[in-house]
């Protein structure tokens, strides 16, 4: 995936933060941003920890369906943002 698509599917998830599936967002990160990003770092479980860019997030993993919280889904866009493949005003 080329970084436009990859810019383009960090949109998608800011457009609809409360419809976001955990393994949709690891597949992200970890097959795609991943490789982006020397010093990108995963681990953890239930927690994970990503570390992109320098910027270092959490996301816990879901019970249920596998919807991640909303509060997850804003730390994503935030580290995103400081990595410069997501800007708040290209939402729309």
């Amino acid at each position: 995936m080329d970084r436009q698509r990859i810019e383009a599917a960090i949109r998608d998830i800011a457009t609809s933060p409360k419809n976001v599936h955990f393994d949709d967002l690891v597949n992200l990160l970890d097959n795609h941003i991943k490789h982006l990003f020397p010093g990108y770092n995963h681990h953890g479980n239930p927690h994970h920890a990503f570390t992109v860019a320098g910027q270092t997030f959490n996301i816990a993993k879901p019970h249920g369906q596998g919807k991640v919280k909303s509060v997850y889904v804003r730390n994503f866009l935030a580290a995103m943002e400081a990595a410069g493949l997501y800007s708040p005003e290209e939402k729309k």
